[in-house]
């Protein structure tokens, strides 16, 4: 059965009556009288996410995650002892589940125009979703077969939702980080927006290993329904579109079209046209990765770090989160070292950290094709690096950053005691597992993903040296997902906000020395990083397309929502808030138990009255740790 949160909540009418209402709340619009979406019309804010992607049949705000709370005094009969009532009342948002786009692109015969044998050219591809009159070139084509497996025909190349980001190199260069497998539901279609197109991801049912992961375009060849919408079907293994029931094998070649006899189905079968897009996937540290370009793929996601401190390093966790500002935006914030003590206040660190950081020039690779090797196309080699010295946390902290490929990068360094405060940093050091005379390691992985303008991907990965335990590996995942939303709130606001700043006029993406002014050490890296993605033709900071970013949401619930940028299609947070929600409506329903015994007098009076005192603390605190999941407010001047 589909795992997904629950449709209704538990309103508390007075834990004192302990008379409570089970069932779905009336919907109520966040901000009051917000028009409702028009089907196709993508929501500004959770257009471009992880299982989020132009689904305007699931983003009305209705079903935006909100939670009001309101209390009554209730007094206990028997026992005296006042109690807050809770209720709660939110929508949810429908799974990881996409609404129609807002064009559909149509299909033109095959080859026309076109040498047999070949794709459609890459421009094909970057139209956007404003432009999607422009039809889809169908021809003859090489396979996208996994790799290693034999190769089939191709006939449709996958449709632009939203303008790409990447620069028109890379996805013949690189593989794209797409998402952990840790936090997906191995039992569903999960859609995802990766530059700009729009995919789905599912497995073989029973199947474990690498191979087990499928990733094709999010569109089934019959009439161009969405295959996120549909199953995987237990009976055969195959991914069945929900419209017809067309299935599809792991290489997206049609299995089954159930409207004709199998003989007529075979000779239907036996077109190209009848296959869905299926695209090279493979998986490395507990992430899936896909390759869009159009030859083979090159290398292999774990090539990334051979050769680097990280190499044999254990990938035990991940966090992903969807973000309402673009991937250049995310990269640079992750490359300046010196916002942490403002910007993560009380999360890594304070403000009384803040000291001069020392950084010498970085060392930005030369990638351009007239200087490309094969050791570069595997990407064994550093596009960008620097090192710094800073203080956080209280601790001295030298390290070095390393971009390996556009979509990935680490820091590697360790933390040193500061003059005078060795016992300080013996403790420190003892609370993460390691001795002080061997020092205490820091380390940051991070996949950074471009999806659509103004929309990214994060993917935090946590490694560890194997036979080194420390509190996050043994905590739960869900528990650390928590952690990592506060944190990312934490600069979330000023970042959305920032990135069209940049591009408000006079001002441009692609003339980003005219905006910032930074004449510090620290910000060097941020011109290093700008002078990159120019030099590569990244189309997210060129003055097109890529660079026009969609209105900004007219709430902080909206911005900040939790749910629909993480807990919705994280498999682990889901589970926990069914979990949290099963057991509070049981300790409300033992509470009101407790109350009955106590009012008819049966039993001891005071286990009850302790039973009802329960009830109410425990009712309480769990309606405190659900907001964790939806929406918190991150505001600067109370911290």
């Amino acid at each position: 059965k589909e795992r997904r949160p629950r449709k209704q909540n538990a309103p508390m009418a007075g834990i004192g009556a302990m008379a409570f209402a089970l069932g779905p709340p009336p919907p109520v619009s966040v901000g009051g009288a917000l028009p409702v979406p028009l089907q196709g019309t993508a929501s500004p804010v959770v257009s471009g996410g992880l299982g989020s992607v132009a689904g305007a049949a699931h983003q009305t705000p209705e079903n935006l995650p909100h939670i009001r709370a309101a209390g009554t005094a209730a007094v206990f009969a028997a026992a005296g002892i006042a109690a807050v009532s809770l209720r709660r009342r939110h929508g949810h948002y429908q799974g990881l589940r996409k609404g129609r786009r807002a064009a559909v692109v149509a299909a033109k015969a095959a080859g026309k125009g076109r040498a047999p044998g070949r794709l459609a050219s890459s421009s094909a591809r970057q139209a956007t979703a404003s432009s999607a009159e422009g039809a889809t070139v169908m021809e003859e084509a090489p396979p996208r077969a996994r790799a290693g497996q034999p190769r089939r025909r191709t006939v449709v190349e996958a449709p632009q939702a939203a303008a790409a980001q990447s620069a028109p190199a890379w996805r013949e260069k690189h593989w794209f980080p797409v998402a952990s497998i840790l936090e997906l539901d191995p039992i569903r279609p999960t859609p995802v927006r990766i530059d700009g197109l729009d995919l789905v991801i599912w497995k073989i049912p029973g199947k474990d290993g690498e191979d087990a992961w499928q990733v094709f375009a999010d569109m089934c060849p019959h009439r161009l329904a969405p295959l996120s919408e549909g199953r995987v079907e237990p009976k055969t293994g195959k991914l069945q579109c929900a419209y017809h029931g067309w299935e599809f094998d792991a290489c997206g070649t049609c299995t089954r079209i159930p409207q004709v006899t199998e003989e007529a189905s075979v000779k239907m079968r036996e077109n190209p046209r009848a296959d869905a897009i299926s695209f090279p996937a493979e998986v490395g540290f507990n992430v899936l990765w896909v390759w869009l370009g159009e030859s083979d793929p090159k290398g292999h996601p774990r090539e990334l770090i051979e050769g680097t401190p990280l190499d044999g390093q254990v990938f035990f966790s991940t966090y992903t989160r969807d973000l309402p500002y673009g991937y250049d935006s995310l990269i640079e914030n992750l490359l300046d070292v010196s916002h942490i003590p403002f910007a993560h206040h009380g999360l890594q660190g304070t403000r009384d950290d803040a000291a001069p950081i020392t950084m010498p020039v970085p060392t930005v690779a030369d990638t351009q094709p007239e200087h490309e090797t094969e050791h570069k196309a595997k990407h064994t080699e550093d596009l960008i690096t620097f090192s710094f010295e800073d203080r956080t946390m209280g601790m001295n902290r030298q390290s070095n950053f390393y971009l390996r490929s556009p979509f990935f990068f680490y820091y590697y360094g360790k933390f040193s005691a500061p003059d005078g405060k060795t016992a300080e940093y013996e403790k420190f050091a003892a609370r993460r597992g390691y001795e002080a005379d061997e020092g205490v390691p820091f380390r940051l992985q991070v996949l950074c993903i471009p999806v659509s303008p103004g929309f990214s991907r994060i993917i935090l990965m946590n490694a560890k040296s194997p036979g080194k335990d420390d509190l996050q590996s043994k905590l739960p995942r869900w528990v650390g997902h928590l952690f990592a939303n506060r944190f990312l709130d934490s600069d979330l606001a000023f970042l959305h906000y920032q990135e069209r700043n940049l591009r408000f006029a006079p001002r441009s993406a692609d003339e980003w020395q005219r905006g910032y002014y930074m004449p510090a050490e620290s910000d060097r890296s941020i011109g290093a990083w700008r002078q990159w993605l120019a030099k590569e033709g990244a189309r997210c900071v060129i003055d097109g397309p890529g660079s026009v970013l969609p209105p900004s949401p007219l709430r902080r619930e909206e911005l900040l929502d939790r749910f629909t940028q993480h807990t919705a299609h994280c498999v682990s947070c889901r589970e926990a808030l069914e979990g949290i929600d099963f057991w509070q409506k049981s300790a409300a329903a033992a509470g009101l138990g407790a109350l009955a015994l106590d009012r008819l007098a049966i039993g001891p009076t005071p286990l009850w009255l302790a039973g009802e005192i329960f009830a109410v603390v425990a009712v309480a605190v769990m309606a405190r740790v659900k907001e964790e999941f939806y929406f918190k407010d991150y505001e600067h001047y109370k911290t």
